[in-house]
């Protein structure tokens, strides 16, 4: 999309406040300085977008940004949960991460290490192909099977020369992650680094994994497993904790409404 199309979407998006959630066609030419044409134009593509929504008259905000927002807010609240437990299993030669899935795809949330952490390339808000890392084989061991079917449907392109690329050794590789309840990267993603990963539960689903990656030979993997395990499972404790929390707090407020 051409710059000056999203400088022109986050003009008309960014008029949108709490004091003004319904907006009429002029109203947003005035605010934005946008031309009336191209005004309506944008407003058209972003109604169908579900973006935004027609009221009478009026636009306000739709369905698609608040979706978006709570998607937001839950990798926010997963990031918050996890990030104590990240930097106490931080070492100058372990490099924590946290990851959610998202398609076919690991999306990094969160990277915590020290000088060792440069020589990978994971970065906060960056991808890796699921089928090729820790965190994405423990996902996808807890995901549904479409998903695992759009990962070979891609294609399991390799990384290294270790990572999995024949569909049937993923679907052994996952009964084993689901069986030891861990993933193990040998090399997979990046050549000479090892790396164990652990599931995040959130109601009862795995909604994002963390993983201890270190050079080859340098962990002791009993001890490593031992202490991943036990983060990740103190992170999806928090995350329950929450939401108890939170559900009583919306009960709390109905019944004083």
């Amino acid at each position: 999309m051409p710059t000056a199309m999203v400088d022109r979407l986050v003009l008309i998006l960014g008029a949108f406040t709490g004091t003004r959630a319904r907006l009429s066609l002029a109203e947003l030419a005035e605010a934005t300085g946008l031309p009336r044409s191209s005004t309506h134009r944008i407003l058209q593509q972003l109604v169908a977008a579900s973006w935004l929504e027609r009221a009478g008259a009026d636009y306000r905000l739709g369905l698609g940004i608040f979706e978006i927002g709570s998607l937001v807010g839950h990798r926010n609240r997963i990031l918050a949960a996890a990030r104590p437990f990240m930097q106490e299993l931080s070492r100058p030669q372990w490099v924590v991460h946290l990851a959610i899935l998202d398609g076919t795809d690991v999306v990094y949330l969160d990277k915590v290490g020290g000088g060792f952490a440069g020589r990978l390339p994971s970065r906060v808000g960056g991808r890796l192909p699921a089928h090729a890392t820790g965190v994405g084989k423990v996902m996808l061991a807890h995901s549904d099977g479409d998903v695992v079917d759009a990962c070979v449907a891609r294609g399991l392109r390799r990384r290294t020369t270790a990572t999995i690329g024949d569909p049937l050794d993923l679907r052994r590789e996952l009964d084993r992650v689901r069986a030891m309840g861990i993933a193990l990267d040998a090399g997979e993603a990046v050549p000479g680094v090892e790396c164990v990963a652990a599931p995040v539960f959130d109601d009862g689903v795995v909604t994002a994994a963390i993983s201890i990656c270190a050079p080859a030979g340098r962990a002791d993997p009993s001890s490593a497993r031992t202490q991943l395990l036990t983060a990740a499972t103190a992170i999806s404790r928090r995350l329950a904790q929450r939401d108890a929390t939170e559900r009583s707090g919306e009960r709390l407020a109905s019944m004083g409404a």
